[in-house]
């Protein structure tokens, strides 16, 4: 997308605004869209559009206003963005053009909700129901923006055009326009995404946000390289680990198949004690099969690793990691040094290959219906430039 054929899109709002066909809720957005670039585009004629929409036409418009549907929209454009890195070949194009109609229907909300301020001076202010209609509406708009804005870091694939956007903008639009503005200057921490960097730029340097991003990214990153202790596996048991030593110990579990062994061999040491003292409790077990360790009501289930992390295979470009979690698995096939890498897994004879789900962690297959219906082993095909991985494993 470059400058001229932006422009001539929101010149093309103005020529359906002034058409006369257009429906309350498209003047409002059109209008919106260019009141928020007078600085840009031509805005004559918006203002007698507006003063020609009637208040009846305005309320209905209010009523049929959903804000919360943006919110898939919105995390589903970030999935696209993310999409945009992951995939680098001839998709990426489609993703990132997919993505960018998320983001503009944001904006078009936002348009809406201007034009709508404009269009009360013309009028006077709804009142009654029709003011509690509004009221809800931005109410609406301002919760979606509270909870999604932090997100805004999985948009930045899309820089070069969102930047675009928000210099259209009037600059007291610009930083309430999160969608267009957050994060715009990033770019180089699209990088650290796909490898570690050997040096930092000067951006990553100085800018704060990019920090505090590879700093939580850190411990997953850079995993401690020691295998886990018998003290650690106890500490675990007990429930002592700290919220940060749970964390560098999943990471090192997601590379280290045989410490994901150890933890997994935990959880089912615990499973088979909890059924014990569960049929002890019933009086099916004789109490003098009590264990040393405390009560179940006592023990730290809650400190638990959420789930179990093994290697199933690592090469240059890819890591292949089964995950097991207490009702669902899944196989990730996670790319490394920036690889591009495709994958697919097929179950046994007869039953269709599993659909894959890419994310920032990589290309993920959701194992649990198909082991659901009874399914324990399925095959994986991964390509990796020349690379090639053709393996059968169980989940």
């Amino acid at each position: 997308m470059i400058v001229g054929d932006t422009l001539s899109r929101y010149a093309a709002r103005r020529s359906q605004l002034l058409s006369g066909t257009a429906s309350p809720g498209e003047v409002l957005e059109a209008a919106g869209d260019l009141l928020r670039r007078r600085s840009r585009l031509e805005t004559e004629g918006v203002d007698a559009a507006l003063r020609g929409l009637g208040r009846p036409q305005v309320e209905a418009w209010l009523k049929s206003q959903k804000p919360q549907s943006l919110q898939p929209v919105l995390l589903r454009a970030a999935e696209e963005a993310v999409e945009v890195v992951l995939d680098g070949g001839e998709e990426a194009d489609m993703w990132r053009t997919s993505a960018l109609e998320g983001l503009s229907a944001r904006d078009r909300a936002a348009s809406a909700a201007h034009a709508l301020a404009v269009w009360e001076g013309f009028h006077g202010a709804l009142d009654g129901d029709a003011a509690q209609l509004r009221d809800r509406f931005l109410a609406a708009l301002q919760s979606l923006d509270s909870a999604l804005s932090s997100r805004a870091r999985w948009f930045i694939p899309l820089n070069p055009q969102r930047r675009q956007e928000r210099d259209l903008l009037e600059p007291a639009e610009q930083d309430a326009a999160w969608w267009f503005s957050a994060r715009a200057g990033c770019d180089d921490l699209v990088a650290t995404w796909t490898a570690s960097p050997q040096t930092l730029t000067s951006h990553l340097q100085e800018c704060e946000a990019c920090r505090a991003d590879m700093a939580d990214a850190a411990p997953v990153d850079m995993p401690p390289r020691r295998h886990l202790t018998a003290e650690d596996l106890w500490r675990l048991d007990m429930g002592l680990l700290s919220e940060d030593e749970r964390t560098r110990l999943d990471a090192h579990t997601a590379r280290c198949g045989e410490c994901a062994q150890a933890v997994l061999a935990l959880d089912e040491g615990e499973a088979a004690i909890d059924e014990a003292l569960d049929m002890e409790e019933d009086g099916t077990v004789a109490r003098s099969a009590r264990t040393s360790r405390a009560p179940v009501s006592h023990r730290a289930h809650a400190a638990r690793l959420p789930e179990q992390r093994e290697v199933l295979d690592e090469r240059r470009d890819f890591r292949v990691v089964l995950v097991r979690e207490r009702q669902r698995v899944r196989l990730l096939v996670q790319p490394l040094a920036g690889r591009t890498v495709t994958a697919a897994v097929f179950l046994s004879p007869g039953r269709p290959s599993l659909k894959p789900a890419h994310g920032p962690e990589g290309i993920a297959f959701d194992l649990t219906s198909a082991s659901a219906t009874g399914a324990r082993s399925a095959h994986l095909s991964v390509q990796a430039g020349s690379e090639t991985l053709e393996r059968d494993f169980a989940f």
